[in-house]
């Protein structure tokens, strides 16, 4: 059966939760009562996994295609944005990544912004080509959120594009790519962010600077320069 973007195959019942059976179920017209006595709960318990289930597919279930998951998602709260792409599996994953990097050009700024941050939330190192290009965006909530999602996906292919952006005319841009180069333990930004921390007028930006050194010496990761 499928519901929205919801595949449900039985035949794959021992992959799913005893929350997801009862929801699953219940996407297919059966009655409270009827769950009830199917899987020998009390009521509560089936109206908890019924709320669950919501909280966890209610977005997918309302999308009959990936462009649709996309405004469900931007349009939802920061916490139901979370739970869906936790929940999303590698399919529909790759058909979200796939709409935004066909469509990215065309997008609005806010479109963008909530783009990238979805694209940093999925954590596929797949994606950096698209982030290059935010990164360069003339709107600095693009150009932020794009150094922020390459620091969550965490990956060393990231290392230029956070180390370029130590130069960008924002100082939020410059922090985010700090606090990013400090979660892939980048030894090539060292003498930049040393001089960056001796030259920096805004406190946040010497403090995040300050980070940076301090993680790599207690890692032992400095270099001679």
């Amino acid at each position: 059966m499928k519901k929205g973007m919801i595949n449900i195959e039985w035949s794959k019942i021992n992959s799913y939760t005893e929350e997801d059976i009862t929801y699953f179920l219940f996407l297919e017209g059966k009655s409270i009562e009827c769950l009830c006595k199917i899987r020998s709960l009390s009521k509560e318990t089936v109206q908890k996994h019924i709320l669950d289930g919501k909280i966890k597919y209610g977005i997918l279930a309302k999308s009959d295609n990936e462009k649709e998951l996309f405004k469900t998602i931007s349009s939802s709260g920061k916490l139901d944005k979370i739970e869906v792409l936790k929940g999303l599996s590698e399919e529909n994953k790759s058909k979200i990544i796939d709409y935004i990097r066909c469509d990215y050009a065309d997008m609005k700024t806010k479109d963008k912004e909530n783009a990238v941050w979805i694209l940093g939330e999925i954590g596929d190192n797949k994606v950096l080509d698209i982030l290059i290009k935010a990164s360069v965006h003339n709107h600095v909530n693009v150009r932020r959120m794009a150094v922020s999602a390459v620091g969550k996906i965490g990956d060393k292919a990231g290392e230029n594009i956070l180390i370029r952006k130590l130069e960008d005319e924002n100082p939020q841009v410059v922090m985010y790519a700090i606090k990013s180069l400090i979660k892939i333990k980048s030894q090539k930004a060292l003498g930049k962010i040393k001089e960056i921390y001796k030259s920096a007028e805004k406190d946040y930006i010497k403090r995040v600077s300050e980070e940076y050194l301090k993680t790599l010496a207690e890692a032992d990761l400095q270099v001679k320069e």
